[in-house]
């Protein structure tokens, strides 16, 4: 692990300051006006069909929240499977393309860190996937989860997904991908320049403490700055969110025991039950 990183928010700007400067990096790349093109995809991925159904009675006729919605992708399923289907995503783009495809379909323009359109115990499931979460700072992070957990009825579930700190390639940089096919080969380098450009860029950045890293990863070539953490630090954050780890699921869909080697996973599926007192 590289931990020799050039890093601007450990110096005396602090916290608040870098938390600042990732918002503004990140919302960039998911406020731009064809950001909803990487996000036409129709299909579930293996890991969100096995949460939908091992968990299936939080979301099969209850009220459920999609964070995160994007353009639609997992709507086509929530909806017609939920009594009262609500999405909402912070990205004005992303909430227009959805209004336009999907006029059927309830979505808000809204954040993670504050849902407070929603009232609590609002909903019986909420559902976070593609890693939506790891746009968000430290303290922001902590605040979506407590925001989570507030919509949630006693019992309910929070499903989502977050980057694995324990990843053998997460501190890993653009590499230019070989190909005899000359065309693929061209836009592989054309790939890799961009993101070999938007690594430098966002680099002075990235950051690492004992809890947690902030990487920028091939996610939209190397532009956005996300949230990496291992499972014991997202264990006690859901807890503190007054939410008890239930399972975590690698990206196939199989469950991961609590003891067993993670480091082939970028990402890792979790969810997270919110007690009778949070």
């Amino acid at each position: 692990m590289n931990v020799a990183v050039r890093n601007e928010c450990q110096s005396n700007s602090g916290e608040a300051a870098c938390s600042v400067r990732q918002d503004e990096v990140n919302r960039a790349v998911y406020h731009a006006r064809f950001v909803y093109l990487y996000y036409l995809s129709k299909s579930l991925l293996p890991v969100e069909t096995a949460c939908l159904s091992k968990y299936q009675q939080h979301f099969s006729g209850q009220d459920v929240l999609d964070i995160g919605a994007g353009a639609g992708r997992t709507a086509r399923y929530l909806a017609p499977l939920a009594r009262r289907y609500e999405a909402v995503d912070y990205s004005p783009v992303m909430v227009n393309f959805i209004k336009h495809k999907m006029p059927e379909i309830s979505v808000h323009q809204a954040d993670f860190r504050d849902l407070r359109i929603f009232e609590d115990c609002t909903f019986d499931s909420v559902f976070a996937t593609a890693n939506v979460i790891d746009a968000l700072s430290h303290p922001d992070r902590l605040r979506a989860l407590s925001e989570a957990s507030r919509v949630l009825r006693p019992g309910g579930i929070l499903a989502f997904s977050t980057h694995n700190l324990n990843y053998k390639e997460a501190f890993s940089g653009p590499r230019l991908k070989w190909s005899w096919n000359p065309i693929r080969l061209g836009v592989n380098a054309v790939s890799y320049l961009l993101g070999s450009w938007n690594h430098v860029r966002v680099a002075p950045l990235r950051t690492t403490t004992p809890e947690y890293a902030l990487l920028n990863d091939p996610g939209h070539f190397y532009a956005c700055l996300h949230y990496y953490a291992a499972r014991s630090t997202v264990r006690l954050q859901l807890a503190s969110a007054g939410l008890r780890l239930l399972e975590v699921f690698d990206g196939s869909g199989r469950v991961v025991r609590e003891t067993e080697e993670d480091s082939r996973w970028p990402w890792l599926f979790y969810v997270g039950q919110r007690g009778p007192s949070a």
